[in-house]
């Protein structure tokens, strides 16, 4: 395929990616009304930061993607305030280069105030899987054409205690779950099928079976460590680990590539 001819096909790439993504933000956000929790705050950071993840789409969807990762739902804070999956605040400005107006949600949880790059508070999470990324490609530029990352579901769902505790989409009641995860499986195997990545790695269990269910087990499915505060193995050197797991997946090799 010559250079132009496959340009084309990727500008194709990213504006369905793009009109995929947008299409999914509705269907989430009336997802997000018909759930009618009181006991909850929804945060959909795919409409509110828009722009930044937009921008995300058209540098890391324009080339073909060697590996796909997928997380479970945005952090409070890295993708619930910049829009970009694990978005640490930190790498997103100063590795991905990515800085777009951000809004507000319609509502705020008062100790989950959206404050975009500035907020002042680093998402672990995000910080050790950006990190990772930079150590081993380097530069943005490097990256790109290797990686897409994802998150299966792109709502932040925070109780309306004062903590407002984080809650992950598989504590969600069975009824409003399943119709939220039909959903989330389209999207996710709509953006495999258009982005043909080579390689499908889950960040953590629940995102490895998700692949494993969209894919009905038609691909290999890889997985690494979540890199979460709250997982004790992650807080012994989650980097060597997850490296060598996507050494021994033949993922990457030893030489850096």
């Amino acid at each position: 395929m010559t250079s132009g001819v496959n340009d084309y096909f990727m500008k194709n790439t990213v504006d369905m990616l793009l009109k995929c993504t947008k299409k999914f933000s509705a269907d989430m956000d009336k997802q997000a009304l018909k759930l009618k929790a009181p006991e909850f705050f929804i945060y959909n950071p795919l409409s509110y930061a828009w722009d930044m993840h937009k921008k995300y789409i058209e540098n890391f969807a324009r080339k073909k993607v060697k590996i796909l990762f997928l997380g479970m739902n945005p952090g409070p804070f890295g993708m619930v305030q910049d829009g970009i999956p694990f978005g640490e605040v930190g790498l997103v400005k100063n590795f991905l280069h990515i800085e777009e107006a951000i809004q507000k949600p319609q509502k705020e949880h008062a100790s989950r105030p959206i404050l975009g790059l500035d907020s002042p508070r680093s998402e672990i999470s995000g910080l050790r899987f950006w990190s990772l990324m930079q150590d081993h490609y380097h530069s943005k530029e490097a990256l790109e054409g290797q990686l897409y990352v994802a998150n299966y579901c792109p709502l932040a769902f925070l109780s309306r205690e004062k903590r407002a505790r984080n809650i992950t989409p598989d504590k969600l009641n069975k009824a409003f779950r399943e119709e939220l995860e039909a959903r989330c499986d389209q999207y996710l195997l709509d953006t495999i099928t258009l982005l043909s990545p080579q390689y499908l790695v889950g960040i953590g269990g629940y995102a490895t079976k998700k692949l494993k269910k969209v894919t009905n087990k038609q691909r290999v499915i890889h997985t690494v460590l979540h890199p979460s505060p709250a997982s004790p193995l992650a807080n012994k050197g989650w980097a060597d680990r997850a490296t060598e797991q996507l050494c021994d997946a033949g993922i990457w090799d030893n030489k850096g590539n």
